[in-house]
């Protein structure tokens, strides 16, 4: 009888100490009022450097954007424009960022694909310097003239430069940038003379090319629209595969004898090893802003095609063939990287 006590009291003492144990682990866990918990992402406003002036196409497409990636994600989001350098400065810039997606980068086909082949060396590496988060949207590029220039078609504008060989000049948005390679394909392309003058941006690009100081120049539509409409620039063709909805009628340099194709892009860029889940969230923010459909007209309106669906996947792979094309148009354009 006595040991049937012992016995019991031993069992009662084991099970009093499992749910002691169990209380000291449980109370460990629950959150203690004054201790800082681990927050969701994003809890505070969110940076995003554009590679470009304020006013370039670029610009006004991450713009459209910005209301709702601002109910999405909670927080707001921040344009900082940070001309410069082809887009170096706010590609370096991000890639020296804290990796925790409150820095990002609006990437185009300059930042990840021609600077590496333009620049001997660059203080980030397009592939591993980044986290790829998703790409947004394909821009078509329009070829543009000052209104006094005497051409109504690409054809008429290549019987005058070549009746001025070495005396004009186009602009661009900067050596090696997305404009240039255009103006040095077309040249290429049409057996042209033309000089190259590259600006920091597309912004003053264009107020030398109303001004007359220049004479053509590849860019977006949503730079040059304005431009179009007040009588200021005639557009003479668009450098993609098919016409753009931004301009049904107006015919492909292809259309009209001359078989180019000159584009940029837009892609969101984290610093590298940002969390998985940071990506995925601001990617399927992205994905939704860009999809939607009020959103979506005013981007067609600007000459921006929306990307239907990306992810990091998606874009990577992109990059890598981006980096691929633009090595192979450097060489064919015999431009000596700097």
């Amino acid at each position: 009888m006595l040991n049937g006590t012992r016995a019991t009291r031993r069992s009662a003492l084991r099970w009093m100490a499992v749910v002691s144990l169990s209380a000291v682990c449980g109370a460990l866990l629950m959150p203690t009022p004054g201790i800082a918990q681990p927050a969701a992402y994003p809890d505070k406003p969110i940076k995003l450097l554009v590679p470009f002036s304020a006013g370039g196409g670029q610009d006004l497409f991450i713009r459209n954007l910005l209301p709702k990636l601002n109910e999405l994600l909670g927080q707001p989001v921040l344009v900082d424009n940070r001309a410069g350098a082809s887009g170096n400065i706010a590609a370096a810039a991000v890639a020296g960022a804290p990796a925790d997606g409150y820095t990002l980068l609006l990437g185009t086909a300059a930042t990840h694909g021609m600077n590496q082949a333009m620049f001997k060396s660059l203080p980030f590496d397009a592939q591993t310097s980044f986290e790829p988060v998703a790409l947004i949207a394909e821009v078509p590029l329009v070829l543009v003239v000052n209104q006094s220039v005497p051409a109504s078609d690409v054809k008429s504008l290549v019987a005058y430069l070549k009746a001025n060989p070495g005396t004009l000049a186009y602009g661009s948005s900067g050596t090696g940038a997305p404009l240039h390679l255009a103006g040095e394909l077309f040249k290429k392309t049409a057996d042209v003379d033309i000089l190259h003058v590259p600006y920091k941006g597309s912004g003053p690009a264009i107020i030398d090319l109303v001004a007359g100081r220049t004479v053509m120049m590849f860019d977006t539509f949503a730079s040059t629209n304005p431009h179009v409409k007040s009588g200021s620039l005639k557009r003479l063709g668009v450098a993609g595969l098919a016409r753009s909805k931004a301009a049904p009628d107006l015919p492909t340099l292809r259309e009209q004898g001359f078989p180019m194709e000159a584009y940029s892009w837009s892609g969101i860029f984290a610093p590298a090893r940002t969390p998985p889940a940071v990506v995925d969230r601001l990617a399927q923010a992205f994905n939704v802003a860009v999809n939607d459909p009020a959103i979506r007209q005013r981007l067609y309106d600007i000459g921006f095609d929306p990307v239907a669906t990306s992810g990091p996947d998606q874009l990577r792979g992109f990059v890598s063939s981006e980096l691929r094309k633009w090595v192979e148009v450097v060489q064919i354009a015999k431009i000596k990287p700097e």
